[in-house]
């Protein structure tokens, strides 16, 4: 009996911890197709390479484990994605014009997210500035995510944000390096997409 109770509590954990993922988190081709099915534009809102150290390296050389990358979201913004590419610190890899997030959203094209490394970074969607400066700071847990905006220790992905995040006139994704010894960089890509001006 209590092996199906636990067996059970097992079951349901995964469950959630799949419906919790897939919030944010979308295939290339589930954005393209919620593209299609409406009227309106994309335009680019930032494309930002980013290092984060490792903790060793921050803590002994200098350097950061956290990184924020501010998102203006344009007036008329109706829906709005993001790409996240995760790779080596040492790294010079930059998606040539025909592979970056907007191109790629704009031209339907099906490729997924580049994943060039195992390493993981941890991902959160913040909503102020006095977060967003918290978060900043090393070794500060202190700070509010937006609720289902925290993704621990990925690798590339891309995501979808939702209608409460547009017109709010502070958002930052914030990048986290947890990794005692490997430094990673990451390519931020946000496109919105709506009636723009």
């Amino acid at each position: 009996m209590k092996t199906k109770f636990l067996f059970s509590v097992l079951i349901l954990c995964i469950i959630f911890n799949a419906q919790a993922q897939s919030k944010f988190e979308r295939s290339l081709n589930e954005v393209i197709q919620a593209i299609n099915q409406s009227t309106g534009k994309l335009q680019e809102v930032t494309v930002q390479t980013i290092e984060v150290n490792s903790i060793s390296k921050a803590r002994f050389g200098g350097g950061h484990t956290r990184q924020l990358v501010p998102i203006n979201l344009p007036p008329g913004t109706q829906k709005w994605y993001y790409r996240v590419t995760v790779m080596p610190v040492n790294s010079n890899y930059k998606y040539l014009a025909n592979e970056t997030f907007y191109y790629t959203l704009a031209n339907h094209l099906s490729k997924e997210a580049y994943s060039p490394t195992n390493g993981g970074i941890d991902f959160f969607l913040l909503s102020s500035s006095g977060d967003a400066t918290s978060f900043s700071e090393t070794g500060n847990n202190n700070f509010r995510y937006l609720d289902g905006y925290q993704r621990l220790k990925s690798n590339s992905f891309i995501g979808e944000g939702t209608n409460s995040e547009i017109g709010h006139p502070n958002l930052y994704i914030g990048i986290r390096n947890d990794n005692m010894t490997e430094g990673l960089k990451a390519i931020v890509e946000v496109v919105a997409w709506g009636h723009f001006q």
